[in-house]
């Protein structure tokens, strides 16, 4: 069957670009990406419909995500529209400031859905489904409870659907007129609008802007009803879901609290115009966090480094190796870190073996891992737990604080002993794992998962060489004999993870050998000077060493000659360069280096 969406109720939202008087015309909803979505977050961060991710830089605008949805829902609330949490003709006239809604393009309508404007609806006029078909026939109207949704959490701001009934027409069209909705608690102190959904997502009807005015209290204190005037029509033999959605207030002082629908109260009038009120005894219970509740959600950092080679020195302790990024956010209310665990894994090779020490960085803050645990770098297996205590990382309220852990990775044993070792870190993110408290000393929960950084395999000689060639000038004559001939070796290094250090003096940037025959007593080969491109980067020293940053590329032109002075017959002399050396600090410059097995580089002058 084909869905019908009503303009004026619309479930799968429309979004729309940005322009200079930012107009929104086309349709987006959760899953959309690109310059639309852009613009909606920009509208909704500077508006005050703040998207945490976005507002604190963690993340850059363009997807259309959970926090997004809730940003709309609370916009949404505050305008009286369906709080649906997606973007269709209602929403899009009230951010376009228009009075009515303007007709839904087919392209922009959702797949599987008609989409059909009522003209001039004002905003928030709940669906009108049609008038009964069936005059004069009796009819009967069947409501119960459905399993799902059941136990709904929600948090501040957000939107979730708590229940779900069947409704059954018989004989004749039913036409419900009102539902009514006994909560045990003051909903409206904690909630903004309590929403009717039909099967197609369509809005039946809403209360929002609650007040204690929408209640009738039937019981002091554990009570009470909400009626809900509706205008839909149930079919005859047909069978139509309706779901209730409540949208929590954005801004409250209410502790958590566990909210009942005692019972649901469904009034329908069929053919002959008799009314008849069906009722449903049974519970549907929903849980609502709290304002006052702190809860720590851990989540990885989406610009934590992917799995990834990192270069390491063979004379000395690589310092600062970024293993993972985690993120952590205090919902509700501010909180303080206090402990953090971190679990190591290698490919095998033991914790202390691969690593000196570990830390982790918040902003300004640095911390040691607790060395005193025994399992922390005492352990010899793969495996190791990091334990960071004392911590005082402050958890800003609703706002994502990045914690970074570090390694310093050890000096090997011999050249090249930990090429090809790899290791990753895991936060399992729990109140044994992950300790915070609030301002008056309260341990704060913390949500339950597991989150895990790439791999990061060290390596000694983990530059890349490109671009390598090496050039013959042309000959110098004496008396027309050729007393030496220019020549020139050119590569480029791509540093990876860590900064790399090129010596500016071609001996210790260089190894170089020579073989040839002929008489050669008076022949050399020697390399003087070296251009680099680009010829100057921050960090530098000038006759010393060259800088190139980590994940950029330098290209070295090392120049020189071979000669023969005098000449003493014939000879012929072929110039290699076998290794090129690099380091990942400036204490030495030669501990690196690529092995190119005499050939890679080469000239094979005449002289």
């Amino acid at each position: 069957m084909k869905k019908i969406l009503i303009a004026s109720g619309v479930a799968v939202l429309a979004f729309a670009s940005v322009a200079a008087a930012q107009t929104f015309s086309t349709n987006l909803t959760v899953g959309s990406t690109g310059a639309d979505v852009a613009a909606l977050q920009t509208w909704l961060n500077t508006n005050g419909f703040s998207i945490p991710a976005i507002a604190s830089g963690v993340a850059t605008p363009g997807y259309f995500g959970s926090q997004t949805k809730m940003a709309v829902q609370k916009y949404q609330t505050s305008k009286g529209i369906p709080s649906t949490g997606f973007v269709g003709p209602l929403t899009r006239a009230a951010l376009n400031g228009t009075a009515s809604v303007a007709s839904v393009p087919s392209s922009a309508c959702p797949v599987g859905y008609t989409c059909t404007p009522v003209a001039g609806a004002p905003v928030g006029t709940p669906v009108v489904s049609g008038s009964i078909t069936t005059p004069g026939i009796a009819g009967t109207l069947a409501v119960s409870l459905q399993g799902s949704p059941s136990g709904a959490s929600l948090d501040k701001g957000e939107a979730e659907d708590v229940a779900r009934y069947k409704l059954q027409a018989a004989a004749s069209d039913e036409q419900v007129t009102s539902i009514s909705l006994d909560f045990d608690t003051r909903l409206w102190l904690i909630a903004g609008s309590v929403t009717i959904k039909d099967d197609s997502g369509a809005v039946v009807a809403q209360k929002s802007g609650l007040t204690a005015n929408d209640f009738t209290e039937l019981t002091v204190g554990s009570s009470y009803r909400l009626y809900v005037p509706v205008n839909y029509i149930v079919p005859k033999a047909a069978t139509r879901y309706f779901t209730i959605n409540v949208t929590m207030l954005p801004i409250s002082d209410r502790s958590a609290a566990t909210v009942t629908i005692g019972q649901a109260q469904v009034r329908a009038v069929d053919g002959t115009g008799v009314s008849d009120t069906q009722t449903v005894g049974d519970d549907r219970t929903f849980s609502y966090t709290g304002s006052n509740t702190g809860s720590v959600i851990a989540t990885l950092n989406a610009n934590s480094p992917l799995k990834r080679l990192v270069q390491i020195s063979n004379s000395t302790k690589t310092e600062g190796v970024v293993l993972a990024k985690f993120d952590l956010k205090s919902q509700n209310r501010d909180a303080v870190l206090r402990t953090l665990k971190v679990y190591i894994n290698t490919d095998g090779t033991s914790v202390n073996t691969l690593f000196t020490r570990f830390q982790i960085q918040a902003g300004s803050m640095t911390y040691t891992a607790n060395t005193t645990n025994v399992d922390t770098l005492g352990n010899t297996t793969s495996s190791s737990t990091l334990t960071f205590t004392d911590l005082n990382i402050p958890l800003a309220k609703d706002v994502y604080t990045t914690v970074t852990v570090l390694g310093d990775v050890a000096q090997p044993s011999s050249t090249g002993a930990l090429d090809g070792k790899s290791a990753s870190s895991t936060i399992k993110a729990n109140t044994t794992n992950v300790a915070a408290e609030d301002s008056t000393y309260n341990t704060v929960s913390v949500n339950t998962t597991t989150l895990t950084g790439s791999d990061i395999t060290v390596s000694a000689s983990g530059a890349i060489l490109s671009a390598m060639s090496a050039t013959l000038g042309s000959p110098v004559l004496s008396n027309n004999v050729t007393v030496a001939q220019p020549v020139s070796f050119t590569y480029t290094i791509t540093a990876g993870d860590n900064t790399l250090y090129v010596a500016a003096a071609p001996t210790t940037a260089l190894a170089t050998t020579t073989s040839g025959y002929g008489t050669a007593a008076n022949a050399s080969s020697t390399l003087t000077s070296v251009t680099a491109t680009p010829s100057e980067v921050a960090g530098d020293s000038t006759g010393v060493y060259f800088v190139v940053p980590a994940g950029g590329s330098r290209t070295f032109k090392w120049s020189g000659s071979i000669s023969n002075d005098p000449p003493r017959g014939v000879v012929q002399r072929t110039f290699y360069v076998t290794k090129v050396y690099y380091d990942t600090n400036t204490t030495n410059l030669n501990d690196n280096y690529i092995d190119y097995n005499l050939g890679a580089l080469k000239v094979e002058p005449v002289i």
